[in-house]
């Protein structure tokens, strides 16, 4: 837990705007609605899944995908072979000019291997999709419950999080809180939330 708080709190030291975190634009490609399943078992992967939208009139690639929560991340997807559903690595996922593509259970995803801490319901950790023409996008995941199947509202879990008293007198979080600028976005960030939950 306390590497998780550690993540998110260097993680905010980047973040542009309060809404960040849920969402990021990095040329034509946004970013959107990332999250992950909670673990089932101290020795399985886990899967991120997003959504990818691509404003512009030329289709762009995801080729590559990374986290400090896992050792490894792989783009996988789900095949039908000999009548038995598989999962297979591939080398990129196609993002189609003016449309959408969605990475989610049973279809493409981006697989975890050596996660470094069980995701428990609630945490956020960093996901870096890298893409051939947009570039590098980062996106916070959200951790929803072991086996769910959609993206949900997690705002009054991260608020929960975040006015933790481990994590509020955490060191890593007292050594951020000493900076301004860190402050001024925490501050931000936090009354966003607040909002989302009333």
């Amino acid at each position: 837990m306390k590497k998780i708080t550690a993540i998110l709190a260097l993680f905010l030291l980047t973040l542009t705007s309060a809404n960040a975190a849920d969402s990021i634009t990095v040329g034509d490609i946004t970013v959107s609605k990332a999250w992950s399943r909670a673990s089932t078992g101290a020795k399985r992967p886990g899967g991120s899944f997003v959504s990818i939208t691509n404003s512009g009139a030329t289709a762009d690639r995801l080729v590559a995908a990374a986290t400090p929560a896992a050792g490894k991340a792989e783009l996988h997807n789900h095949i039908m072979e000999d009548g038995m559903m598989k999962m297979r690595h591939v080398m990129g996922i196609d993002i189609p000019g003016g449309g959408m593509t969605m990475l989610k259970p049973g279809s493409f995803h981006i697989m975890m291997f050596d996660l470094k801490n069980l995701l428990k319901e609630g945490d956020m950790f960093p996901l870096t999709l890298t893409f051939e023409k947009a570039g590098k996008a980062t996106v916070m995941v959200h951790v929803g419950k072991a086996g769910g199947m959609q993206a949900h509202d997690h705002s009054s879990k991260h608020m929960e999080h975040m006015k933790a008293p481990e994590h509020m007198k955490s060191e890593e979080h007292m050594q951020h809180m000493k900076d301004p600028d860190h402050k001024k976005m925490h501050d931000e960030h936090m009354k966003n939330m607040k909002m989302k939950t009333e």
